[in-house]
């Protein structure tokens, strides 16, 4: 783990993501980013929100387009027999 990097809020309770933590959470500018605050310990952990969901379950129901049918076929023969 690399040594904590300082930032300073200003005025409008903003901050500037220093460009070195940005190129390896490979964020940019409008990226979003969750904030998890744990009040206990007084520590925020943050995440970069996913910008596309695109191709996130690629594989899950198959390879190829006859898996993906041969999938989609049994799923709608459970259906019926309900």
């Amino acid at each position: 783990m690399e040594e904590p990097v300082e930032v300073e809020l200003r005025k409008k309770n903003q901050l500037t993501w220093p460009e070195g933590i940005a190129r390896r959470m490979r964020t940019r500018p409008g990226s979003r980013l969750l904030i998890d605050f744990d009040e206990e310990r007084q520590e925020a952990r943050v995440r970069v929100l996913r910008d596309s969901y695109a191709g996130v379950l690629r594989g899950t129901y198959g390879s190829t387009p006859e898996e993906i049918a041969a999938y989609l076929e049994e799923e709608r023969r459970s259906w019926r027999d309900e």
